[in-house]
């Protein structure tokens, strides 16, 4: 029996367009998550992507991991950055630890689900490029 080709394309591009809207929405929520994040603390908070330095991961064709969140502070002069990452407990008086840990976990799940959906879209496209 042929293969409806058209059938097919249209099928594959409708599944592409959904997994697009997807992470344009997990997108939405990680950044609402990292707004709220931002909301605790009296210093700045700054946002960065990184590489982990593998050649075959998404991040060494542009696609940064991340966002991470740092916290600037300005200590004698001199710029010191804070991951806000595992580890790391907000100093006495600053914020709730409770309260930044609750927040910490929701964004680190929204991020996730960022990579998750972006490394989905990577498979599919290197599954379109061998065809």
């Amino acid at each position: 029996m042929p293969i409806d080709l058209e059938g097919e394309r249209k099928r594959a591009l409708r599944a592409l367009d959904n997994l697009l809207l997807r992470i344009q929405e997990a997108e939405r929520d990680l950044e609402q998550a990292q707004a709220r994040l931002e909301g605790l603390f009296p210093m700045r908070v700054v946002w960065k992507k990184k590489t982990c330095g593998k050649n075959a991961c998404r991040c060494a064709r542009g696609a940064l991991h991340g966002p991470y969140p740092y916290l600037i502070e300005h200590r004698d002069g001199k710029k010191v950055e804070h991951y806000l990452g595992k580890g790391w407990s907000p100093p006495a008086g600053m914020v709730a630890p409770e309260r930044f840990r609750a927040l910490m976990g929701e964004f680190r799940e929204k991020r996730e689900r960022v990579d998750r959906l972006i490394d989905r879209l990577d498979r599919a496209v290197e599954m379109m490029r061998g065809w």
